[in-house]
């Protein structure tokens, strides 16, 4: 079976599959001993053939149904730290891999192919696990996860965060700003006839976060893109994130205005989405 095929039918496992226990607690005795079996088998096997495939489809699924679950439910974070793993995720990261499956299977799915070869080659055939630790291979296996699950995530993140911060810092670096504003940008309720002054835009976006621009650019620049779609660009960003980050903006702006940080210049608001 092909690694694609793996991914596919782990990916639909994952869906109704029962998440592993959190607690740490070690299997079974009868667990162990079947996993013991199990190894000795694939050993014969030299890892290969009908019987291995099983196995690493097994693996596959139970991998990538278990970090889903975890990403999912936010637990992630303290099974980075159960495994001394560096995790720093924003609280919009942690949002998107709650709310975001395809992120989630995405980050899953590449954490797995880090650690597979790895543990076949050092955890199986070179005998680094050990049943009498009490831990059952599949555990084992979802500890490798871990491990390189913290460098992919890492390398997404880091990829989101760039993108997030060349459109936040583009909207001022650009023509854009001297443009009349759409009513998808309108900052204020009362309805006026009014272009954003370059001042005036910079004071807001000074105190917005680099998600809030972002979408700021992608609305200016792109009216055609809805909520969805402008989160899609941001990492995976949900509509209702994507509505948030703009009603947290339009108080920021009200507040600046009440404070008289910036005029109390009305934005023309001539429809929402």
């Amino acid at each position: 079976m092909s690694v694609a095929q793996m991914i596919t039918r782990s990916c639909e496992a994952s869906a109704t599959a029962k998440p592993p226990s959190e607690d740490g607690e070690a299997p079974p005795a009868p667990a162990l001993e079947r996993d013991r079996q199990l190894y000795a088998e694939l050993l014969r096997a030299e890892f290969r053939g009908p019987r291995y495939d099983v196995f690493a489809e097994k693996l596959w699924t139970y991998g990538i149904r278990t970090l889903t679950a975890w990403m999912r439910a936010g637990t992630i974070t303290g099974q980075c730290h159960r495994y001394n793993v560096a995790f720093d995720a924003s609280e919009i990261e942690l949002s998107i891999l709650a709310r975001s499956s395809e992120t989630r299977e995405a980050l899953a799915v590449d954490s797995i192919a880090a650690a597979a070869p790895r543990f076949l080659q050092r955890s199986l055939i070179d005998g680094e696990w050990n049943p009498n630790k009490g831990a059952s291979m599949f555990t084992y296996f979802v500890g490798g996860c871990v491990m390189a699950f913290g460098d992919v995530f890492k390398a997404w993140s880091r990829k989101r965060r760039r993108e997030v911060e060349l459109l936040s810092s583009g909207l001022l670096n650009s023509g854009d700003a001297a443009t009349r504003f759409p009513g998808q940008l309108s900052l204020f309720e009362d309805p006026a006839e009014t272009v954003a002054s370059r001042d005036t835009l910079r004071r807001i976006l000074a105190e917005a976060t680099p998600e809030a621009a972002a979408i700021c650019t992608l609305m200016l620049r792109h009216p055609e893109l809805n909520h969805r779609q402008i989160g899609a660009r941001l990492g995976g960003m949900t509509a209702r994130a994507v509505e948030g980050q703009l009603h947290r903006l339009r108080r920021t702006a009200h507040g600046l205005a009440t404070t008289g940080k910036i005029s109390q210049t009305q934005y023309r608001e001539t429809g929402r989405r």
